[in-house]
């Protein structure tokens, strides 16, 4: 979809050793968060690994405990994520893509589809530039979801925002609106899906 903002030369970075990460502020797990991280530990596949070193990060939580997204970083170049809906969880680990679309970019994608329902997408973007809301000349609609996000932070320094925000299904065009960080230094099509192999 078209874009307000040019696309950036599509840079690329060595891999480094740098996690897990760490989550900062809201996104530290809480004990209210103890259904969400049951359901991500009781739903998610043998062979991923949910970390018990309180370096998993909270995206988003809803008050009634069955509801939000949890994620972890092992290092900087890879990250699971864990959409809990009704207290069942669907994870997806996958390494970051090694170079990107545009500048602050680092991944967008669709991270769980409920058909029928609404599509959760998930973002992570360089950190430093939050919060992260939708902006654009057209209106608002309030069909689009509240963008949600945490901030991980690794032990060289560098932090990666991870934003989720929910669309319904069937999806419809958000027009020119966009997601940008509070000060514009980052900002992407709200429609967009940035990952390893796509144009």
């Amino acid at each position: 979809m078209p874009s307000s903002s040019a696309p950036s030369p599509a840079p690329s970075e060595p891999p480094r050793a740098s996690g897990p990460a760490e989550p900062v502020g809201d996104a530290k797990v809480t004990a209210a968060d103890g259904p969400l991280l049951e359901a991500v530990r009781r739903d998610t596949a043998p062979d991923v690994r949910v970390p018990e070193d309180g370096s998993v990060l909270v995206v988003h939580r809803e008050p009634a405990g069955d509801t939000g997204e949890l994620a972890w970083m092992p290092d900087d170049r890879n990250y699971c994520l864990a959409v809990v809906r009704e207290a069942r969880a669907s994870t997806t680990c996958n390494p970051l893509p090694k170079s990107w679309a545009r500048i602050g970019i680092r991944l967008v994608t669709e991270a769980a589809v409920y058909p029928g329902r609404t599509t959760v997408y998930f973002a992570v973007v360089d950190g430093g530039h939050a919060p992260y809301a939708y902006t654009g000349p057209g209106p608002h609609r309030p069909d689009m979801g509240p963008v949600r996000e945490a901030t991980a932070a690794f032990a060289s320094g560098r932090t990666l925002s991870l934003l989720t925000y929910e669309r319904p299904v069937p999806v419809a065009s958000p027009g020119d609106r966009e997601i940008c960080a509070a000060d514009n230094a980052v900002c992407f099509p709200a429609l967009d899906v940035y990952v390893p192999g796509s144009p």
